[in-house]
């Protein structure tokens, strides 16, 4: 790692780790926590990475969604009003019922 800087710093879903790793894997052999990320990433991620971006585009239309919210709701992809307001209470954040409702028919949507 020596020698190595940090060009850009951004939160990406799993979906978009698990393309970046996978496109660094082709063009040499990945570090083992690199493989370990990858192996994680596709295991976990629930959306391919179009349906990520897009659903991230959607979530972040939202006043209420910042970015890193987005990613979360998208790694997650809640399916219950109370999955939704259980991550929205990682930020201290309480949203209405009509909020949720309206979160959970984007997600459901896509």
């Amino acid at each position: 790692m020596f020698g190595k800087e940090i060009r850009d710093s951004r939160v990406v879903c799993l979906a978009e780790v698990s393309k970046i790793l996978s496109e660094r894997e082709k063009d040499g052999e990945l570090g083992f926590e690199q493989k370990k990320a990858l192996e994680y990433a596709v295991k976990h991620s629930n959306l391919s990475y179009e349906k990520s971006k897009e659903l991230i585009g959607k979530l972040i239309e939202l006043p209420y969604v910042s970015e890193a919210m987005a990613v979360k709701l998208v790694d997650l992809v809640p399916k219950t009003e109370e999955e939704v307001a259980l991550i929205f209470q990682q930020e201290k954040r309480d949203l209405t019922n009509a909020q949720i409702k309206e979160l959970l028919g984007i997600i459901s949507n896509l």
